[in-house]
C-alpha cells in the first residue's frame, strides 16, 4: 500500500505535456512527406530507366514504348492489343512470336515488352556472338553461366532469328534456351522475318511440340515504316 502511494504522489507530480499542432506546422509535414514520396517516385524511375538502358535494347528504342508504336489499321491495333496483354500477363511462361517483313515495328514492339516486363534483349548473332567468346581465357562469364543467364532471365526476346551467318549454330543454341526456359516456366518473344511454317520448321520437332501448348503468335503484314520515313526525306 506504500509503494502505491509513492508512485501515485509521484505519477501525480510529473508534469503531463500535450503537443499541440498549429496548421503552419502539418502543412510544413505534409510538404516534406510529399517531397519524400516524389524523390521515392524519381529514384524509382531513374532506376527502371537504367534497367531498360542495361536490358540489350537498341539504343534506337530508347525512347520507344507502346505509346509511340503507329498502328495503321484495325488489325494493327489488334495485334498491338495481342503484345500489350502478353507483356502483361501475370506467371507467364508462355512463347510470343513476333513475324512478318522487315520494318513493320516487330523490334519495336519486342523493345517495348523489355520495357513493360522488364528481362533482357538480344539478337540471335549477337546471342552466338557471345556465346562463342564465352570460351575465351579473358571472358568475363564461362559458357555454362552464359546460357544459365538466357535461361533464367524473367523475360527474353531475341531478335532477327533467321539471319545469321552460322544456321546450325543459332538452331542449336535457340533449341537448348527454349527447352530451359520451358522447363523454367518463363516467356521468351522470338521476332523474325521467316514465316510461322519456316520457322516452325526451322525449331525443330521436339521444340515445337513444347511450343504447341504455350505458343502464340502475331504475324504483321505491309510495307515498311522504314520506306514511308525515306519517302518523307
Amino acid at each position: 500500500m506504500e509503494k502505491d502511494n509513492i508512485k501515485t504522489i509521484r505519477d501525480f507530480m510529473i508534469p503531463q505535456f500535450t503537443l499541440i499542432s498549429t496548421p503552419e506546422q502539418e502543412e510544413i509535414v505534409r510538404q516534406r512527406e510529399a517531397e519524400a514520396e516524389r524523390q521515392r517516385e524519381l529514384e524509382l524511375l531513374a532506376r527502371k530507366k537504367q534497367e531498360f538502358e542495361n536490358s540489350g535494347v537498341p539504343k534506337r528504342y530508347w525512347n520507344e514504348s507502346f505509346e509511340t508504336w503507329k498502328a495503321r489499321n484495325a488489325d494493327d491495333e489488334k495485334r498491338l492489343q495481342a503484345v500489350i496483354e502478353y507483356s502483361h500477363k501475370e506467371n507467364n511462361d508462355s512463347v510470343l512470336l513476333l513475324l512478318g517483313p522487315k520494318g513493320v515495328g516487330k523490334t519495336h514492339l519486342g523493345s517495348s515488352i523489355i520495357r513493360e516486363a522488364g528481362g533482357t534483349f538480344i539478337s540471335i548473332e549477337e546471342m552466338i556472338f557471345q556465346y562463342e567468346g564465352s570460351t575465351d581465357y579473358h571472358a568475363k562469364i564461362n559458357r555454362v553461366e552464359l546460357m544459365n543467364f538466357y535461361s533464367t532471365t524473367p523475360m527474353l526476346v531475341i531478335d532477327e532469328i533467321g539471319r545469321s551467318m552460322q544456321q546450325a549454330k543459332e538452331d542449336s543454341i535457340l533449341n537448348y534456351v527454349l527447352r530451359r526456359r520451358y522447363e523454367n516456366m518463363l516467356p521468351t518473344v522470338l521476332i523474325s522475318n521467316l514465316k510461322k511454317e519456316d520457322l516452325l520448321k526451322k525449331l525443330g520437332d521436339a521444340v515445337v511440340d513444347r511450343l504447341t501448348e504455350t505458343c502464340k503468335s502475331v504475324e504483321f503484314v505491309g510495307e515498311s515504316y522504314r520506306l514511308g520515313k525515306r519517302k518523307i526525306i
